[in-house]
């Protein structure tokens, strides 16, 4: 195994193997929520696959340093200067973001829950593609499959669908030895002639039990905590460890965005938008709102979770569920201008302008 912290799918792993031991397909994709594990999957199954009459630890050990010739990873890059259809796609990317890209790229073979975030890395080039048919092109000196893992693989289709077109032709037409596999948490967002060449398999969240023991075993915390951290990712892991990493500071700033929103202080809430400037942690908080507003349209009673801001939370927990639905819709279009280029001071006074109307009207 590559990982000794990857929560494993025992079933879907079976499937894996059982694929590798026979006539594998040419493509996967691998569906489902974020922070479930889909890329460690991708990268247990690439092991299995390039071990195969091979030193096991030679290629494993190739694989957790990302030297190995046969694994190439595809992904989302900022575009900082205009290329020729020829050149490579990392031609197109400053040096500092290839340093970044690669660096992330390793952070995340020792962590496969880790979020490579880079930023204005909105689309798959078509260059990208490119380098892929130039490869398959190339003689296969070691006779063993070449694996592409291309992730956020909805990006292909944004803002066109040029790259996922290119690729598409690529899958119509497969070669021997050479094995793709698109990872991606938004795969209604993908071209379906291109899912439709794809052996699809979906990875379900992550139960709440199963994130408790992760953390237990990887963090000295305390066991409420976990709890609550494990109950607010929603079947995350990612987001828990994000959220486990800032927790003190995070839960401080959640009970200060509470009480803010039971109080109208529109000075306090400028001094609290300059924490909110970091858009992470905005985001973060905005999350916990939303899993704060689930828990109140399914209980009448303010749950055990929420004993450290109980009192906070009471109104919130009396609302009806037409004004939940209301402020769930609220901030999913906040997340939504987030992505946007939008004044950020601008949207935070607006958020809390009529989140808290909302929240407040009689």
């Amino acid at each position: 195994m590559i990982y000794n912290n990857l929560i494993l799918n025992e079933n879907l792993f079976e499937i894996l193997k059982n694929y590798s031991n026979r006539n594998l397909p040419h493509s996967f994709i691998f569906y489902g929520n974020e922070g479930v594990g889909k890329f460690g999957h991708a990268i247990e199954f690439s092991n299995l696959i390039l071990s195969k009459n091979k030193d096991k630890n030679i290629t494993s050990d190739k694989i957790k340093k990302n030297l190995h010739e046969n694994i190439n990873f595809i992904l989302p890059l900022p575009k900082s200067r205009t290329i020729s259809k020829n050149d490579p796609a990392l031609k197109a990317v400053s040096k500092s973001d290839v340093d970044d890209i690669f660096n992330k790229i390793k952070s995340k073979l020792k962590n496969p829950y880790f979020n490579i975030n880079i930023d204005k890395a909105n689309t798959i080039l078509i260059n990208s593609i490119r380098d892929i048919k130039k490869k398959i092109n190339l003689s296969n000196f070691n006779n063993q499959y070449n694996i592409y893992i291309i992730m956020n693989a909805e990006k292909l289709c944004y803002p066109r669908s040029e790259s996922a077109n290119s690729l598409l032709k690529i899958l119509e037409e497969p070669n021997d030895n050479n094995l793709f596999i698109l990872i991606t948490s938004n795969i209604s967002q993908m071209l379906e002639t291109l899912t439709s060449r794809c052996v699809k398999i979906f990875f379900p969240k992550l139960k709440s039990n199963e994130i408790k023991k992760f953390l237990n075993e990887n963090y000295n915390i305390d066991n409420k905590d976990i709890n609550f951290i494990s109950h607010c990712s929603n079947g995350n892991n990612s987001f828990a460890i994000e959220f486990l990493n800032e927790f003190e500071e995070l839960k401080k700033d959640y009970i200060t965005l509470i009480r803010l929103l039971n109080n109208f202080e529109i000075k306090n809430w400028q001094k609290f938008s300059l924490v909110l400037k970091d858009k992470k942690k905005f985001k973060i908080l905005l999350k916990l709102l939303l899993i704060l507003l689930t828990d109140a349209a399914n209980n009448k009673k303010v749950p055990p979770l929420y004993n450290f801001i109980s009192e906070e939370v009471k109104k919130i927990f009396s609302l009806g569920i037409e004004r939940i639905n209301k402020a769930v819709d609220l901030i999913n279009k906040t997340n939504d201008n987030l992505n946007k280029n939008i004044h950020l001071p601008l949207l935070l006074t607006t958020f809390y302008l009529e989140i808290y109307n909302v929240l407040n009207e009689n």
